[in-house]
């Protein structure tokens, strides 16, 4: 609450932030400096949820079957006609997309906003939202894949935490529901994050646990998924990286196409400075053609020199058993257990 209330005080930040709207100006035409944090309202039951599609399409059943989860769980879903757009492989067009955004952010109906799907096309919208409006209209915003664009964006440009963590035809499971209720429903002072391992991983090793570097570290949270950071390096969205703990994680790329995003990411950005690096499951990377070199190995190889605390293998991705993690949150890790933690609530 201390966090919304400051920033609230703040009647210059509010004025300037109202003049930009008038004038047609986004947050970050005037913005410098991280913005200051704000918490959302924690999710309730009897809430209602906007669903958005800001990067692929989805079909009228996936979409039908998000809705009958989010009932399940007690709460209400609402959604635009422009949520099953199609324009080739996008939702729509750019405009169409950013406009559903706003939309859903500026109703004073809508207790949160979650994607149904990631896909690709979040970063094409990222100049077309009006942060302004967002900054004043502050709620729960859940995806991850792509949509870890809007997720970092956001978070930089109005101080709104954001969350990673499952899109509408992600698998909600027990074990995935359990963790989404600890951080956006239910938050504790202090949250211990659980591991479960993938059902049917146990002969892959891209479903290990292990420390690349020990260490112990503490700092906010940003990070998400690696080819789309790696999209908006040298762009305003560029993420902060600097004491912060990075949360990475990536699907299907061969490991020398990991191993050139994250050198970019780390060549091309302040990642080196970051207090520590907690990697999940990076599925179907470890894949190489004659010579190999495995995932862990190209790993190992850019991140061990960094001299920071580094565990791969925790329970996020594009996996089935998720938890979901805040954007802007403290957070403290183990390398050596292995282990991480939310060191305050992420919603009021």
């Amino acid at each position: 609450m201390t966090d919304r209330r400051s920033f609230l005080r703040k009647s210059g930040a509010l004025a300037a932030m109202t003049l930009a709207s008038a004038s047609g100006l986004k947050a970050g035409d005037f913005s410098g400096t991280q913005a200051e944090r704000i918490l959302p309202a924690r999710l309730k039951k009897g809430d209602l949820i906007g669903l958005v599609t800001p990067g692929s399409s989805v079909t009228e059943e996936q979409l039908n079957a998000f809705v009958t989860q989010l009932e399940e769980m007690g709460f209400r879903a609402t959604y635009n006609d422009s949520v099953l757009s199609e324009y080739g492989y996008f939702a729509g067009k750019d405009q169409e997309r950013a406009d559903e955004l706003m939309e859903m952010f500026s109703r004073k109906d809508v207790d949160a906003i979650w994607c149904v799907r990631g896909g690709y096309g979040s970063i094409r919208i990222l100049d077309l939202l009006d942060y302004s409006l967002i900054q004043c209209n502050p709620k729960v915003f859940i995806g991850y894949s792509d949509i870890s664009a809007l997720i970092t964006s956001i978070y930089q440009e109005t101080g709104l935490v954001t969350f990673h963590g499952p899109v509408g035809t992600s698998d909600f499971n027990r074990f995935t529901l359990k963790s989404l209720k600890k951080v956006v429903m239910e938050p504790e002072a202090q949250y211990k994050y659980p591991y479960k391992r993938e059902k049917g991983s146990r002969e892959n090793p891209e479903f290990d646990r292990y420390t690349l570097s020990g260490g112990t570290a503490e700092g906010k949270l940003i990070g998400g998924n690696i080819s789309v950071l790696d999209s908006i390096i040298g762009t305003r969205f560029e993420p902060d990286f600097e004491n912060k703990i990075v949360y990475l994680e990536e699907i299907g790329e061969k490991t020398y196409r990991v191993d050139k995003m994250l050198y970019h990411l780390l060549s091309g950005t302040n990642l080196k400075k970051a207090a520590g690096i907690v990697l999940g499951v990076f599925g179907e990377c470890n894949i190489n053609e004659e010579p190999t070199l495995s995932l862990k190995v190209a790993l190992d190889d850019l991140l061990i020199p960094l001299g920071i605390p580094v565990s791969y293998g925790l329970s996020f991705g594009h996996i089935k058993r998720m938890i979901t993690i805040p954007t802007g949150i403290r957070a403290a890790m183990n390398a050596d257990k292995n282990s991480f933690s939310l060191l305050e609530p992420a919603v009021v």
